[in-house]
């Protein structure tokens, strides 16, 4: 089961980079007006993009909060799997 958190790892990380390159694409324009000479929509832009970082934080958090429930899940299942395989070998073995 060590091969579950590598896994989720490295899920995590392909999906840091690719919201991070989601969040480039669409920055294109914000990029100018954080450096617009009106402090107002400077100041705006610094807004925007530090919530568009923070969204994309969260959804890499949610990501990786997924992945670990898949792996819970699957232990759990193989763990019931051998429960039942145990039950099966006392019946037969008096």
């Amino acid at each position: 089961m060590r091969i579950l958190p590598l896994a989720a790892a490295a899920l995590l990380l392909s999906t840091l980079a690719f919201s991070g390159c989601q969040s480039s694409d669409s920055n294109a324009p914000l990029a100018s007006d954080l450096n617009s000479s009106n402090p107002a929509i400077a100041e705006q832009a610094r807004k925007v993009q530090s919530l568009l970082t923070e969204m994309g934080q969260q959804r890499a958090r949610i990501q990786a909060e997924q992945d670990k429930l898949t792996a819970l899940q699957q232990q759990v299942e193989g763990s019931r799997q051998n429960l039942e395989g145990l039950k099966k070998q006392a019946q037969a073995t008096p």
